[in-house]
């Protein structure tokens, strides 16, 4: 499957409309991203719901589960950051070139420290209306900094902590005035619904 993603130096618009922007490969600001990670983690909210939602979520995980660095999401970003690979550490959904998930579309943790392979998989940004590259490039690093927290928080087991055991420490923490989500059918893959459930809380923690 190739990549539908536009390379951006093909770009060449002074105003760059949302839907190109949208399909734009654009780079990762790593440092941009770790120091935006730090700065929304230093409000005393998120970092309060950070810490508390994983020592819920590694108390009641499985043994080969051990929380990562002590849940210190910052060192764990930085021990993704620092592994040897072939592919890229971060790759934008779609960019299958690079090693994007083939099957979902999604923001995602994939592979785990555990496997040496950990890696995160950020989906593309769509402005509100045609922006200048400085103003998508600040668009994408605001965008990029808030899904690294929240796969990095993902990579924080040793083998990965799921959405669902997100969305139940959540409700056990009492912290969401959202309905808990649950199937409509038998088979339905809930994987969306239930990050966006904890999601949610994570966001109001850092806005």
């Amino acid at each position: 499957m190739e990549s539908i993603l536009i390379d951006p130096d093909s770009v060449h618009d002074e105003l760059i409309d949302p839907d190109t922007a949208n399909k734009m490969n654009m780079p990762f600001d790593v440092p941009g991203i770790r120091a935006e990670m730090e700065r929304m983690l230093s409000i005393p909210k998120c970092r309060d719901f950070v810490k508390r939602l994983l020592a819920e979520v590694s108390s009641k995980a499985a043994p080969f589960n051990k929380l990562v660095a002590g849940g210190d999401v910052l060192k764990v970003f930085d021990m993704i950051m620092a592994q040897e690979m072939d592919l890229p550490k971060l790759v934008r959904a779609c960019d299958f070139d690079n090693g994007a998930d083939k099957t979902l579309n999604l923001n995602l943790a994939i592979g785990s420290l555990s496997g040496k392979n950990a890696r995160i998989q950020i989906g593309s940004c769509r402005p509100g209306t045609a922006v200048t590259r400085e103003e998508l490039k600040a668009a994408y690093l605001k965008s990029d900094a808030r899904m690294c927290l929240h796969e990095t928080i993902h990579h924080c087991g040793d083998h990965v902590y799921t959405d669902e055991e997100f969305a139940r420490a959540v409700l056990l923490m009492n912290v969401s005035s959202d309905k808990f989500p649950v199937p409509n059918t038998p088979k339905e893959d809930m994987r969306t619904r239930y990050s966006q459930y904890w999601d949610a809380v994570l966001k109001k923690s850092y806005k």
